[in-house]
């Protein structure tokens, strides 16, 4: 997260709203990988493909992650889940940009 959340109604706030974002991430992964076959007319899959497919997984495990935290009743074992949700939010964007650039290279 951007600030240090120490209140819990912040991190409450925040993590709904980056619920909604990795959502929206992970629909758009989908997507992407349905406009990259549909584009090729059936060529074989490339790794921009698989990473993705991987990031979008990523997108989808932070949904899961916020959901448990968010309901979660223990303050210490939500703080360590933030974390965890912070790094797996990361790296599935990570994942994203590369693939990003893996498909404009093969384009070019």
């Amino acid at each position: 997260m951007l600030k240090n959340l120490k209140d819990p109604k912040e991190a409450r706030e925040a993590m709904l709203s980056l619920l909604s974002t990795a959502g929206t991430l992970a629909g758009i992964g989908i997507a992407l990988v349905g406009i990259i076959n549909t584009d090729r007319g059936g060529a074989p899959a490339t790794v921009a493909d698989d990473i993705l497919l991987l990031s979008a997984l990523g997108f989808l495990g932070v949904c899961y992650l916020i959901f448990f935290a968010v309901r979660n009743s223990s303050a210490d074992s939500a703080w360590r889940m933030l974390a965890i949700i912070d790094v797996v939010f990361l790296g599935s964007m990570t994942l994203m940009v590369l693939a990003g650039f893996i498909v404009v290279y093969t384009l070019m």
